[in-house]
């Protein structure tokens, strides 16, 4: 080394020695800079990108050592850390939107809950309370020969399982819906059905229509479509302004009122459609009960659904019930009971007195009054000729009033009489049988 001028002034020897320090300086800045961050951080379960990240922390450590750094911005844009591809991560973790907290995903919750789960042990021990709703999207058909009704239906279900509570999993989202049709027959739950119904089934197009949710308290929510066909006490007494009721009956079929509890929720019953109306139907009330009903094993509680269908009168009235004058005759009658035939044939067979035959009786009757009133008149026109008085009468002597005279004013009044009657008739007909009715 020489001294020139006060200036320090390397010499080959020191040239080479000062070169090679500096180019072993830049091999170990390259190689801590393409290190992943984990190496520096402490420990394994970081993966993430963060622009500049190597070069932070390859800048931090040459700098502790006091290693020059001369790099351009070419250099400093190659050593910029990106993360090769690992192999598949643990399951237990994921990083969440924020990258700074671990949680873990639905998959690991799912399969940590049901690897030592036992679906027949009652959650708690027993006395489970389950919420029952349902809503109702449609009612298909009231059939009145076989007293039934058919409805689709969604039925929910929700009960809390302390075993399927996932909070200390640290879980990404409080509640996790599931493959329902998968998951149910691998967990508890209540087994309710509709213990009156005469046919149900869960439909299944495209798929079968299941919905399973799980909370992070172990609160339940099973949810499922189903076609039902149900029984309907029908009565026909006040037919065709009759109502039918039709009632389903939803308890646990296993389990007992010790073990399992059904309530309806706040809302038991829901319409899905403001108006529900069928060809000669419509829905005008419906509500839900509760009672406790005594088997040989034990007492069950059961849910009590009711829908009540007010008859569409109107058909049969308009078509069937309204007498006139232009039906008076053998026609008109053989009209009438053909038609009371047709009705009737469409009812179960049973000894009842109805509404309908009171209303068929009557305009029977004021049928075969007119017809009576015809035959009166026709007899008295006919023997007209046979009992004209020829002469006049005085103020001395009765005279026989002429037959044509007599028989205007029968048909005149009955004019008037048939259809005061008849409206006296249909003023108490429905005031009667309406009464009832409310």
């Amino acid at each position: 080394m020489l001294l020139q001028r006060g200036n320090f002034v390397p010499t080959s020897a020191s040239t080479s020695l000062f070169l090679l320090c500096q180019s072993m300086a830049k091999c170990l800045l390259l190689f801590f800079a393409y290190l992943p961050p984990a190496w520096f951080i402490g420990h394994g379960n970081y993966f993430g990108h963060h622009e500049g990240l190597g070069v932070g922390l390859a800048h931090n450590y040459v700098s502790k050592y006091g290693i020059p750094m001369n790099l351009s911005d070419e250099q400093l844009d190659e050593l910029k850390w990106r993360p090769k591809r690992h192999t598949k991560l643990d399951a237990t973790q994921m990083i969440n939107s924020s990258g700074q907290q671990n949680c873990s995903d639905e998959n690991f919750i799912l399969s940590t809950l049901l690897r030592d789960y036992d679906k027949f042990r009652i959650p708690g021990g027993g006395n489970v309370r389950v919420e029952v709703e349902i809503w109702v999207q449609e009612v298909s058909k009231i059939i009145e020969i076989t007293s039934e009704f058919e409805l689709d239906i969604y039925v929910t279900e929700i009960w809390t399982d302390p075993l399927l509570a996932f909070a200390h999993l640290n879980p990404c989202k409080k509640n996790i819906s599931v493959d329902g049709p998968r998951v149910l027959p691998q967990i508890w739950n209540p087994l309710g059905c509709f213990v009156n119904s005469k046919d149900a089934f869960v439909h299944k197009s495209p798929f079968g229509n299941i919905f399973l949710q799980l909370y992070d308290n172990g609160s339940v929510w099973h949810n499922y479509r189903i076609k039902l066909t149900g029984p309907c006490a029908n009565t026909f007494n006040r037919f065709p302004i009759d109502q039918q009721r039709c009632m389903l009956f939803y308890e646990s079929f296993n389990h007992n009122y010790d073990q399992v509890q059904m309530e309806w929720t706040m809302t038991p019953i829901l319409l899905l459609k403001e108006n529900i109306t069928l060809p000669d139907y419509v829905l005008v009330d419906h509500k839900a009960s509760s009672v406790k009903r005594l088997y040989p094993s034990g007492v069950w509680n059961e849910l009590v659904a009711t829908f009540t269908f007010q008859r569409l009168y109107g058909f049969y009235i308009l078509q069937d019930n309204i007498p006139s004058r232009t039906m008076i005759g053998v026609n008109s009658l053989l009209s009438l009971t053909y038609q009371f035939g047709s009705v009737v044939a469409d009812l179960p067979k049973t000894s009842d007195i109805k509404a309908i035959d009171v209303m068929i009786l009557m305009a029977m009757g004021f049928i075969f009054s007119s017809l009576i009133e015809l035959a009166i008149v026709g007899f008295l026109v006919s023997n007209k000729s046979n009992h004209q008085i020829p002469h006049k009468c005085s103020e001395n002597m009765i005279c026989w009033k002429c037959p044509d005279a007599t028989a205007k004013k029968i048909d005149k009044y009955s004019m008037i009489i048939f259809p005061v009657c008849f409206i006296v008739f249909n003023v108490w007909y429905w005031f009667i049988f309406m009464g009832r009715l409310r």
